[in-house]
């Protein structure tokens, strides 16, 4: 201060008045260009991108459950936790419709598979190999993330997200998941996004092709501060 009053002499205050103004003209610059960028993107493209990236970061964490809406009545198919580090994934928890529980690796392209009744892990190789990369398509929620912007995308507004700010849209789309695609039909997407666009949750309902009292429920959580250590082979 004493610096600023030998420089200014008795301007001191219109000075910082000034520098003040400036501040905040440049933040609200920036969030104007932000706002401008957003509102310019078209909500379908803001979710379809969001979706992908996700599919596509090097690292994640999430959890994920399923669940089977029969007339009313709930029953839970997996309870299922996500690691991603690099070209390597970790999907691990329960498969509650089979009283079985779940650990599986993929290494680039090798598989590991824990035995359920052994306990020792398998590295899958030939038809084994490709029982495994079906049962991955099958299990990993993430597989319902495929999408494109043709999807009929709808903003709901804000809603915070277990303390997070973000933005909610809901989307109808076919789906390209093809386990999904032969056994659920009409499926609709509840998506949010914090205001770094990051997909922070996404709930998809979807009717069963056969019985309309059924419905399947996802629901997948993503948690972008969580550190994923390195992932290994348990091999």
């Amino acid at each position: 201060m004493h610096v600023l009053k030998e420089w200014f002499g008795g301007r001191v205050r219109i000075v910082l008045l000034l520098m003040i103004l400036f501040a905040v003209g440049v933040c609200g610059a920036s969030i104007g260009v932000d706002l401008w960028q957003e509102w310019r993107t078209p909500p379908e493209v803001r979710v379809t991108e969001a979706l992908q990236n996700a599919m596509a970061a090097p690292m994640y964490c999430y959890t994920g459950e399923a669940v089977r809406v029969h007339e009313g009545k709930e029953q839970v198919i997996t309870r299922l936790k996500g690691e991603k580090n690099g070209e390597a994934v970790h999907l691990y928890g329960t498969v509650d419709v089979l009283d079985t529980e779940l650990d599986v690796y993929q290494i680039n392209d090798n598989f590991y598979r824990k035995d359920i009744v052994s306990g020792q892990w398998m590295q899958m190789t030939g038809q084994n190999l490709e029982a495994t990369e079906y049962l991955m398509q099958e299990i990993n929620p993430l597989g319902c993330l495929v999408t494109n912007d043709t999807a009929q995308v709808t903003e709901l507004g804000k809603e915070k997200l277990n303390g997070v700010s973000c933005k909610k849209y809901q989307m109808q789309y076919s789906g390209e998941n093809t386990f999904l695609t032969s056994v659920w039909k009409e499926f609709y997407y509840t998506v949010w996004l914090d205001k770094k666009h990051r997909l922070q949750q996404v709930e998809l309902i979807a009717d069963d092709h056969e019985n309309s009292a059924e419905q399947l429920r996802l629901m997948i959580q993503f948690d972008w501060n969580a550190e994923v250590s390195e992932i290994k082979a348990p091999v």
